[in-house]
C-alpha cells in the first residue's frame, strides 16, 4: 500500500508525503533490550519480529528512500515520518477493553509490566496537532523536514505505563482499583498451554491466540523516549496538557 502511495505521488506530481508510522518500526524487538529515554538518533539493535513491526519498518524504508525522487512534472518528492506510540483518547479501544476486563474482575485492574517498565503514551489530540504542523512545515521548510523522523510526544507521564492507565480509568470510574502484578512466567506458561490446546483441537477448531511470546516480550520491555525534535524543527507544542487529556 505504501509503495502504491509513493508511486501515485510521483505520477500525479504530488510533492509532499507525511507518513504516519509507529514506534513499532523500531522496537521493542527480539533482543528484548531496554531503551530508556532515547531519541530519534538513538541506535537500537535487534530484529523486529511481529508482523505489524515488520510492515511498519518496511514502509518507513520505502518512504525514506522515496525522499528526493523525481516527479513526472520535473519536481521533487519530499517525505517525512511521524512515529506515534500508544495513543489514548476518549474512544481508545485498548482503554475500553481494559475497563471492561477490570469491571469483570470486580473493578480490579491487574497489570503485566514490571514496575520499572517505561512506555510513552500520547494523547490523540496532540498527535493530530503534530501532524498538522508537520504537514504545514514540510511545505514551508522542505530542506529541514524532508527525510526526517519524529517521535510523537507530549507531557503524559512515561514512567510505569500501568499507573498511567489506572489513573485514566479511575478518573472516569473511581471504583476501578489497581490489583497485583502478573508474573512473566505465568503468562509464558499460559501461552504455551494455549498452543498445545490449539494443536489438539486443530482438526476441529483453531482458536485465536490471545497472546504470543514476541508480544509478551514487547509488553515487558522498556522502550521510552525523551525528545524535543518536533519542537525545534517545526515549533510543536502540545495543545492539551496531561490534566486536560
Amino acid at each position: 500500500g505504501t509503495e502504491n502511495v509513493v508511486r501515485a505521488r510521483c505520477v500525479l506530481s504530488i510533492p509532499y508525503l507525511l507518513y504516519t508510522s509507529s514506534i513499532a518500526a523500531v522496537g521493542p524487538n527480539t533482543s528484548c533490550e531496554p531503551l530508556l529515554r532515547g531519541n530519534e538518533d538513538t541506535q537500537y539493535s535487534g530484529e523486529v519480529e511481529l508482523p505489524y513491526e515488520k510492515t511498519k519498518a518496511m514502509a518507513e524504508k520505502l518512504v525514506l528512500e522515496a525522499n528526493g525522487k523525481k516527479l513526472s512534472n520535473g519536481g521533487t518528492l519530499r517525505t517525512c515520518i511521524l512515529r506515534p506510540n500508544t495513543v489514548y483518547g476518549e474512544k481508545a479501544a485498548f482503554l475500553q477493553e481494559l475497563y471492561l476486563l477490570a469491571r469483570a474482575r470486580n473493578g480490579v485492574l491487574n497489570y503485566l509490566e514490571p514496575e520499572n517498565t517505561e512506555r510513552n503514551l500520547t494523547y490523540v489530540g496532540n498527535v493530530a496537532w503534530m501532524h498538522v504542523l508537520a504537514a504545514r512545515n514540510l511545505q514551508l521548510q522542505p530542506e529541514l523536514l524532508a527525510g526526517q523522523v519524529y517521535y510523537c510526544y507530549d507531557d503524559t507521564p512515561s514512567r510505569k505505563g500501568f499507573l498511567v492507565r489506572h489513573q485514566l480509568l479511575s478518573s472516569a470510574d473511581p471504583s476501578v482499583r489497581l490489583g497485583s502484578h502478573i508474573p512473566y512466567w505465568k503468562m509464558w506458561l499460559m501461552i504455551q498451554l494455549h498452543r498445545i490446546i490449539r494443536v489438539i483441537l486443530s482438526p476441529f477448531w483453531r482458536p485465536q491466540p490471545f497472546l504470543t511470546v514476541p508480544l509478551l516480550n514487547t509488553i515487558v520491555t522498556t522502550f521510552s523516549f525523551e525528545t524535543d525534535k518536533a519542537s525545534r524543527h517545526f515549533g510543536y507544542k502540545p495543545l492539551f496538557m496531561w490534566q486536560e487529556s
